[in-house]
């Protein structure tokens, strides 16, 4: 049954859907970050300093894994980013939905009304047939 709140409903849930899926895609990144950042912490534990040999050797290695430190920390940032980016869509997808649910409440609301019109429509009509019936059989 149509209603005048069909297509705000249907916006709303278009709404709650994609923050929904925000959402998702930033657990997503999330996870992906939490992967890396372990692959380049398992990368820095398998950089060993040599025991003997030059002195750039050691610096070369230092460096590197200053390098991968600062890229962790690059993602970790990128994490603490995305997370508040979360936290902000969780508060919009609370507002969303209630707005979603208040618009469906109107819209069964307005059914309910539509079909208790359509029930005393169809009480008035039977009704008259009724009548008519009854004034047929005493006319005869």
């Amino acid at each position: 049954m149509k209603t005048k709140f069909d297509g705000v409903v249907k916006v709303k849930k278009q709404l709650v859907d994609k923050i929904e899926n925000d959402i998702q895609k930033i657990n997503k990144a999330i996870s992906d970050i939490d992967i890396k950042i372990e692959e380049l912490n398992s990368i820095i534990n398998s950089l060993e300093l040599p025991k003997s040999g030059s002195f750039s050797k050691i610096t070369q290695i230092n460096t590197q894994k200053n390098m991968l430190r600062k890229e962790i920390n690059s993602l970790k940032n990128q994490k603490e980013m995305l997370k508040n980016r979360k936290s902000m869509l969780f508060e919009e997808l609370k507002k969303a939905r209630v707005e979603f649910e208040k618009m469906k409440y109107l819209q069964s609301e307005e059914i309910k009304k539509k079909i208790k019109e359509m029930k005393l429509k169809e009480a008035r009509e039977m009704d008259e047939i009724a009548i008519l019936i009854k004034a047929n059989n005493e006319s005869k």
